[in-house]
């Protein structure tokens, strides 16, 4: 942590652990499919990647 809180970097990466945490839970509790999840995740990854560059 710095010296004015977080970093906007810290917290995108927080929000999307949070986002992925909630994606395995509708996994793990069958409320969505392997498709649905492998395609959800990869959209989850490409738009931090995309953040990232920003």
């Amino acid at each position: 942590m710095g010296l004015f809180g977080k970093k906007q970097k810290d917290n995108d990466r927080e929000e999307l652990k949070g986002k992925i945490e909630k994606l395995m839970n509708q996994y793990d509790k069958e409320e969505i499919d392997g498709d649905t999840y492998f395609k959800k995740m990869m959209n989850l990854s490409s738009d931090y990647q995309k953040k990232k560059k920003k």
